[in-house]
């Protein structure tokens, strides 16, 4: 055993060697809690645990998934509670992991910062306990081999819902106050553990079979006090000698050696220095000022926290579980640390883009970091930026935006609830520019139905006005000709597997062709590409057959298509039994997929307690409206079936909903509708129902640049790759970073066809 504070020159020198053993052989970086655990409890480095140690684990606490229980601090030891054998563990690691974080890492301001009782912006109680949602990261192999825990178990556990997807334990922790009436949340990570050891952990200190217990190094008639006062003295030489070891670094009350860091700079993967200096840059991008042709309009402050934004990232998610989570996650946040001091002008303390960012919130979601524009304004303090302690500064502004005398801002009224329980969106189906060259224009277009049972297709402003073009105003592509209201227009139309046709139309004077005959097998979503020559009559439009043809909700589907125009505007086919329940089914299903929130995969997501005012904008033939028990009995076919399911949202002050909830929201149940995709087999060559017809041609198409994922097969994209996407970067006026993506290369903008 390793006596600190001997006060000789030896022993110090013995538990600093110690220390940084134990540094580079714990799988997760070292807090100074850990730290004194493996000193006093005698943690073996060589077998890598507490092997024939002073700690009982049938008395350790247990802990599993969603528990709300006394709050444990960093250092405690735990059995993770698997319904079987005991899975002792050491909490290495914790954080803040409150509902309002963002899955990007977003997070509100007055969260950054906010003490204890904080319920929201400007609202506190500190006069009760306070319960505190707390991601703990055990370590469950700090007992040794003989008793850690295999890969495969841990994804037992994880998928029984014992830990999460992180493979950590997230739980509501209970605070009380303590008897000098301050909150027991407010304390230090190392503050909390030492009240945790003189209280709840008091038996595992006095342990007779500890190599040094606490009272034998105490005279004797020692008081509590002084107890408490030696235990706070180890603790301290134990922080001091972390502290001065060559090799290490530090972020908070963590240690971790400098070589892990290098490595770490070294990795060219989800989690290397370029994924991580890629999201230092999207940090300070996210305050810079929106700029338009008239003003640059400043944003508020922005609020990111890494632990969310860190497990977004491609391909990261698997990389972020277990011991790796803190890992990854304290050399995030000294890469972002040394970005700024790096770019940050030492004056002002400014980055290049005006932008001031800073540590405002240690604890929360792994660390928040502010970031505000100020422009050419001087900073009062010139370490505002580059200070590791936090400021905190979210939830003080919104304090001070609250605090009596403060000016009143009345809240505009609410916005009385929407005629349709969710408009349609107004760029759904809208024309993308994918092609813009000096004399031809190529765009994309989904078929809405209203399109096809109309016969008209409307087309971009890029051809009817020449506005929205992205080339430079002085270019004499904005000079060239435009399409113009005509009765003289051709359509031709190759659809892929028919003859190609050709339709003399005209169009209005909303830019509109009309008068268009679209084919039969036409449908909802169906994705047209669309090309036009400056100075012709001709609009040339052509569908993709799917190499993969597939079944959707019982419907074939053999090309390309737009999964949300087809969710929105796609019928969804009738029971055969015309019963009353039988149509209510229907009205149910369409009114979700009519009016339910869209996301990207072609979701629709209606809130159940919209559903009765929504069906009756279904355009039906039904000879009466259905009863609400009718409806009833609809819902649970339909989830029972799985063609709805159930999901949590929540619902403005204007009454429309959102999911992810948002906080403050009220939440609501939503149904969704989620497409039920079947991939057929591959298309054959040339194979028809006789299967001796020859191989279809495919028309010549342009193919925009792309950016294509190759981490997964460890390539990285060649230097010459790279210098391509700079180029085009540049060259296109695209907006974000010019530099690609760790694990990706890059694909130029060429033609596909025969």
């Amino acid at each position: 055993m390793i006596r600190p504070g001997a006060g000789e020159p030896a022993d110090e020198a013995r538990l600093r060697r110690y220390l940084l053993a134990l540094v580079e052989r714990r799988a997760a970086p070292v807090h100074v809690a850990v730290a004194f655990n493996a000193v006093y409890f005698g943690f073996d480095t060589d077998a890598a645990g507490y092997a024939g140690g002073p700690l009982d684990i049938g008395d350790f606490p247990s802990v599993a998934f969603g528990d709300e229980m006394e709050a444990l601090p960093v250092g405690a030891m735990i059995n993770v509670r698997t319904g079987g054998d005991l899975l002792p563990a050491e909490i290495v690691y914790k954080e803040g992991a409150h509902e309002a974080l963002g899955v990007e890492g977003d997070i509100p301001g007055w969260l950054s910062g906010a003490p204890a009782g904080a319920q929201g912006p400007g609202q506190f109680d500190g006069t009760k306990a306070t319960s505190l949602r707390e991601r703990l990261v055990f370590d469950a192999d700090a007992f040794g081999p003989g008793l850690a825990a295999s890969g495969a178990r841990l994804h037992r556990l994880s998928h029984r819902g014992t830990i999460d997807a992180h493979g950590s334990l997230v739980v509501n922790s209970l605070y009380e106050r303590s008897g000098d009436g301050l909150p027991e949340s407010d304390l230090d990570d190392t503050s909390y553990y030492l009240r945790y050891l003189m209280t709840r952990g008091k038996d595992q200190l006095d342990s007779s079979l500890a190599p040094m217990p606490l009272p034998l190094m105490l005279p004797p008639g020692a008081t509590s006090q002084d107890k408490e006062a030696g235990l706070r003295n180890l603790v301290n030489v134990v922080r001091r000698a972390l502290a001065s070891l060559p090799g290490i670094r530090l972020w908070g009350e963590y240690a971790f050696t400098r070589a892990s860091m290098a490595d770490r700079l070294a990795d060219g993967g989800p989690l290397g220095r370029d994924a991580l200096e890629t999201l230092a840059r999207s940090v300070v991008r996210g305050a810079a000022p929106i700029v338009s042709r008239r003003a640059a309009v400043r944003r508020l402050p922005v609020y990111t926290a890494l632990g969310p934004a860190l497990c977004s990232l491609p391909e990261a998610t698997r990389l972020m579980r277990g011991t790796r989570y803190p890992s990854a996650l304290l050399h995030a946040n000294v890469v972002l640390m040394d970005y700024v001091r790096r770019e940050a002008d030492e004056k002002t303390g400014l980055l290049p883009t005006g932008v001031r960012v800073a540590l405002d919130d240690r604890w929360q979601g792994g660390g928040v970091w502010r970031a505000e524009h100020v422009g050419d304004e001087s900073a009062l303090d010139v370490l505002w930026g580059a200070s590791e302690e936090p400021a905190g500064r979210g939830w003080a502004e919104c304090r001070e935006r609250q605090a009596p005398g403060a000016p009143v801002v009345e809240p505009e009224p609410a916005a009385p609830y929407p005629v349709m329980p969710w408009p349609d969106e107004p760029d759904l189906g809208e024309p993308v520019l994918v092609h813009e060259g000096p004399g031809r224009l190529e765009w994309q277009q989904p078929l809405r139905a209203r399109q096809l049972e109309g016969g008209y297709l409307p087309m971009p402003l890029a051809v009817t006005t020449g506005q929205g073009t992205a080339q430079p105003p002085d270019r004499a592509l904005l000079d060239g000709p435009v399409l113009r209201p005509s009765p003289d227009i051709i359509f031709r139309l190759e659809h892929d597997g028919h003859p190609p046709s050709v339709q003399r139309v005209r169009m209005d004077d909303e830019g509109r062709l009309v008068g268009l005959q679209w084919p039969s097998t036409c449908f909802p979503g169906i994705l047209l590409d669309l090309a036009w020559q400056r100075g012709s009559r001709t609009v040339q439009a052509r569908t993709t057959a799917l190499l993969r043809p597939r079944t959707v909700d019982g419907e074939s589907i053999e090309h390309r298509y737009d999964q949300r125009v087809r969710t929105r505007d796609g019928a969804w086919q009738r029971p055969p039994d015309d019963t009353s329940l039988g149509r209510t089914l229907w009205l149910v299903m369409t009114a979700v997929r009519r009016f339910g929130l869209l996301d990207v995969v072609g979701r629709a997501m209606l809130a159940r307690e919209l559903l009765a005012s929504a069906l009756p904008l279904v355009m039906t033939d039904a000879p009466e409206d259905p009863t609400a028990e009718l409806v009833g009995a609809a819902v649970v076919e339909l989830l029972a079936a799985g063609a709805l399911t159930r999901l949590q949202g929540s619902r403005g002050d204007d009454g429309r909903p959102h999911h992810p909830t948002r906080l403050g929201e009220r939440i609501v149940e939503l149904l969704c509708y989620t497409p039920q995709v079947v991939e057929d087999r591959p298309r054959g060559h040339g194979e028809t129902e006789g299967g001796t017809s020859p191989v279809r041609a495919k028309a010549v198409h342009h193919v925009p640049g792309f950016l294509r994922y190759i981490g997964h097969l460890g390539y990285e994209a060649s230097p010459e790759q790279r210098r391509l996407f700079r180029q085009d970067f540049l060259k296109f006026g695209l907006v974000g970073s010019p530099e690609l993506p760790p694990g990706y290369t890059y694909v130029r903008p060429h033609q596909r066809g025969c």
